[in-house]
C-alpha cells in the first residue's frame, strides 16, 4: 500500500461524479436540430406550391456526440471497476492493522477524507502523531 494509491482512492469518487455529471448533461443535450422550410406541391392537380417545415440534425454532430457518450460509458466502467478494486485492497490492508487507534486513522483519513489535523482533533492528538503512525504503517508495507 502507498500514499499515491490512498490518495488516488480518496479522489477517485470524485471524478467518477464528475464524469456521471457530463454523462448526463450530454443525454439532457442532444446535438441542436435545423429547421427549415421546403417548397412543395400537392400530389395531384391542380398543384399548388406550399411550404413544408422539416428539421434534422446534421449527421456528422449526432455521430459524434454519440461517440462522446460511449466514451464516457467505457471511462465509467473502467473507474468504477478501479474504485471496487482499490476498496478491497485498503480494505485488506486496514485488516493488516491490528492497532484499533491506528486502524481508525487510516479509516478516518483515506475513507471519510478528512485531513490529518481533523483525525489529530478528532482523537485529541497532535498532527504530527497521525502523520507518524501513517508513514510507519506505509514504510513497513514498502519493505
Amino acid at each position: 500500500m502507498t500514499k499515491e494509491l490512498l490518495n488516488n482512492y480518496r479522489y477517485l469518487d470524485e471524478v467518477i461524479k464528475k464524469d456521471e455529471e457530463k454523462l448526463q448533461y450530454y443525454k439532457d443535450n442532444p446535438p441542436s436540430a435545423y429547421i427549415g422550410k421546403v417548397q412543395a406541391s400537392n400530389k395531384e392537380f391542380p398543384y399548388q406550391r406550399t411550404s413544408i417545415e422539416v428539421s434534422g440534425c446534421d449527421i456528422k454532430d449526432r455521430r459524434a456526440w454519440k461517440e462522446k457518450q460511449y466514451a464516457l460509458i467505457t471511462k465509467l466502467y473502467n473507474e468504477r471497476a478501479e474504485l471496487e478494486q482499490m476498496k478491497l485492497e485498503i480494505d485488506i490492508f486496514l485488516t493488516t492493522i491490528f492497532d484499533s487507534r491506528d486502524r481508525l486513522i487510516f479509516e478516518y483519513l483515506y475513507r471519510d477524507g478528512m485531513t490529518q489535523q481533523e483525525v489529530a482533533d478528532k482523537l485529541f492528538m497532535d498532527r504530527s502523531t497521525v502523520s507518524k503512525i501513517v508513514d510507519r504503517y506505509l514504510e513497513k508495507e514498502i519493505t
